[in-house]
């Protein structure tokens, strides 16, 4: 490598990855194990995620028994569906706390409670963007991202003269030497999950700031609870309401009032709405004194930021997509381990090397006697 400039894009790329190695290592694994978050989460609580009844669901009830029995919760129900069989999630919050509740969709009784710590999701999702670490974590998780984003586009840098030849195989994989396997594993997994890469970067590294950010924000706010008070109207009149003026909204999850002059609020998918905007980013609003439908907010019309976190979330959380999508995604997040693992070796190697010529450089060595 000649030129001066590539000599430092190089540095960078290598010293980038070396100081954020471990952290995507970590990050890497979680999240390719996270690609299939929701077919663990119903392999973890198979036990609760289906029960035997034929009667229609009834949320209203569910409600009234976890107000009676949760009292001073901010509550959301993260699952609910029309299916009579599957059970309806409630997620329990309070500053320091979090709980999982299962409850029967059509008697409403509560089935089981669970921290929601102590579930595999949510400690690999914690692992995933704050190493367990508090706002510390969270921080260094968003500087990692950075970095791993510098490392990616200096290694474009570095090896945009073969990353074409590489696409269209006309470079051989080399497996001579354990140095030139590894070298050539490290080009070929680094150009062709490239693209996917920067993409899963760049929207988690937004992602991460936004939790960062938050993050700040709660060392001083006040750590009191919030509860959601019981409502003077029917959660099913409403959905019911909504698929009558709305049948291109499908709602997949509720936000309760955390006050009592405070509104319902519905997300969920819209039919037509690009496959790149989020659930979560679309909004629906009833009055929950009333019942009357207030607003309907949907992605399309968001604020530019907002709009941003919309595409981030659902790129990042995988949101869309089949089996086959999941899979390339999964392979995309063992990707950036083994682009770190890699890299590490070829350094290692390389500085093994570096001292092994000088000592036999060296004056006096045995084999620069045996050369003279």
């Amino acid at each position: 490598m000649r030129n001066p400039i590539g000599k430092k894009v190089y540095k960078i790329h290598k010293w980038c990855g070396l100081l954020a190695g471990l952290f995507i290592l970590v990050m890497g694994l979680t999240g390719s194990v996270l690609v299939f978050n929701h077919e663990l989460e119903a392999w973890e609580h198979r036990a609760y995620w289906e029960v035997n009844n034929q009667a229609p669901v009834n949320i209203d009830k569910a409600y009234r028994t976890i107000t009676s029995q949760y009292q001073n919760w901010e509550i959301r129900l993260q699952r609910f569906s029309d299916n009579p069989q599957e059970t309806l999630i409630f997620s329990l919050r309070r500053p320091e706390e979090r709980l999982m509740v299962f409850a029967h969709p059509a008697n409403g009784t509560i089935l089981t409670a669970l921290d929601s710590h102590k579930t595999i999701t949510t400690w690999l999702l914690t692992l995933h963007y704050s190493l367990h670490a508090d706002l510390t974590g969270k921080i260094l998780v968003f500087i990692t991202g950075l970095i791993f984003l510098i490392s990616l586009l200096t290694g474009v840098i570095t090896y945009r003269k073969v990353i074409f030849r590489m696409l269209l195989f006309r470079v051989s994989f080399s497996r001579k030497t354990k140095r030139s396997f590894a070298s050539s594993l490290h080009r070929f997994v680094g150009v062709w999950a490239l693209l996917l890469n920067l993409l899963m970067v760049i929207t988690g590294a937004w992602i991460s700031y936004g939790i960062m950010v938050n993050g700040f924000k709660a060392v001083g706010a006040p750590n009191k609870p919030i509860a959601s008070p019981p409502l003077a109207i029917s959660i099913d009149q409403a959905l019911s309401t909504l698929r009558e003026q709305h049948p291109d909204f499908q709602p997949t999850y509720m936000r309760f009032p955390k006050a009592e002059d405070q509104p319902l609020t519905i997300n969920g998918f819209v039919t037509g709405q690009p496959f790149y905007y989020s659930q979560f980013y679309n909004a629906v609003t009833f009055d929950a004194k009333t019942g009357a439908l207030l607003d309907v907010k949907l992605n399309p019309a968001a604020e530019t930021t907002t709009k941003l976190d919309s595409i981030s979330h659902s790129i990042h959380f995988l949101e869309f997509g089949n089996w086959l999508i999941k899979l390339l995604f999964c392979f995309v997040g063992i990707s950036a381990p083994l682009l770190s693992i890699t890299g590490f070796l070829l350094w290692k190697w390389k500085i093994k090397a570096t001292k092994e010529t000088h000592q036999r450089l060296r004056p006096g060595s045995p084999k620069m006697v045996s050369a003279k």
